[in-house]
């Protein structure tokens, strides 16, 4: 499976149609091409769509047919969208888990016995929610450094670094889903890990493994890492 980015528009020509089940808004979208002959998602034409209307439909496509998003993305037009559009979703996301905190917090003040202990969860939050911008910078880059090094261990890394990140930056639209109560961070979590995988090979052009073990050994790691210093800390207190 050769990488999209070397075919020109690699026989999507006809995308624009109405025949697609996106709608013509989103067809239109992708009609206008990148400076390499591929699709600019809406988000990267909030010019002709509009702030909002540009968000809502780059997030439907990324949630929805994530192969078909960044089998047409272009990955040598500059990391600020892709990054722009993931410190908005990430951003959103850790407001909403703030205010769902503060919704849980409040019915707890009512049978609580420590107030101070109440209070502790949504004061928490709001930390989160405001180093946000900070933190999701930060994430991205280090998600996609850490899966574009994997894949070339692998021999997947067919399109560069700017590939990668998109796909970590994108992925972020699974921010949304911190509107679900209670589940919504684990559906997040999963859903964002199946983006991951079906995005990198489908805009590297790599074998699906390939794009598995990228996006799962660096968690699998750091998980072990962090249970080995937690099982030292224990046992040098004993």
């Amino acid at each position: 499976m050769e990488p999209h980015d070397k075919n020109g528009d690699n026989g999507y020509a006809g995308y624009g149609g109405t025949g697609n089940g996106f709608g013509s808004g989103f067809a239109d979208g992708f009609a206008d091409k990148g400076p390499e002959g591929l699709r600019l998602c809406p988000w990267e034409r909030r010019e002709q769509f509009g702030f909002l209307n540009a968000l809502y439909l780059t997030t439907r496509e990324v949630l929805m047919a994530p192969q078909k998003f960044f089998h047409r993305m272009p990955s040598r037009v500059g990391l600020t969208q892709p990054l722009l559009y993931a410190l908005i979703l990430g951003v959103t996301a850790a407001f909403l888990a703030w205010l769902w905190s503060l919704a849980g917090d409040s019915l707890q003040v009512l049978v609580a016995e420590d107030l101070g202990k109440a209070f502790r969860g949504p004061l928490w939050s709001f930390l989160v929610f405001v180093s946000s911008p900070l933190t999701v910078v930060i994430a991205v880059f280090v998600r996609a450094a850490l899966m574009h090094l994997m894949l070339m261990l692998l021999g997947g890394n067919q399109l560069g670094f700017e590939a990668t990140f998109r796909v970590a930056a994108y992925g972020q639209a699974t921010g949304v889903l911190a509107l679900l109560p209670f589940c919504g961070g684990l559906v997040a979590l999963l859903w964002e890990l199946a983006i991951d995988v079906i995005g990198l090979y489908s805009i590297h052009g790599t074998d699906p493994w390939r794009a598995m073990v990228a996006v799962l050994a660096p968690m699998v790691l750091c998980a072990s890492t962090i249970g080995a210093a937690l099982m030292l800390a224990v046992l040098g207190l004993q």
